[in-house]
């Protein structure tokens, strides 16, 4: 049971900070799109593999491209969050190259 109520604040903390993040007037317009883009991409009836033709294999993918994006959003956000009240762009760290 403190495993499904710790899993839930987690969700919780992540919705506020998306919500944060969608709302910061200086975070661009793309980043915010690519937040939206996998739920606007599993209700889109427009798929990679189309659930019609390969059932199990189209929700696959609406669930990987999902995941992929939104765990790449949310290390951007927690970064954002980690970092507000510095002298931090989004950009700093996206074409850093090691």
């Amino acid at each position: 049971m403190a495993k499904k109520l710790n899993t839930l604040k987690m969700v919780i903390k992540n919705i506020k900070l998306a919500s944060n993040y969608i709302s910061d007037p200086q975070v661009p317009l793309m980043k915010k799109v690519l937040l939206l883009f996998p739920l606007i991409y599993i209700i889109s009836p427009l798929d990679l593999v189309p659930e019609i033709l390969l059932p199990f294999l189209g929700w696959l993918d609406d669930t990987a491209i999902a995941l992929a994006v939104w765990n790449y959003m949310f290390n951007l956000i927690n970064k954002y969050e980690q970092n507000k009240d510095n002298d931090y762009t989004l950009d700093d760290d996206e074409y850093k190259i090691e």
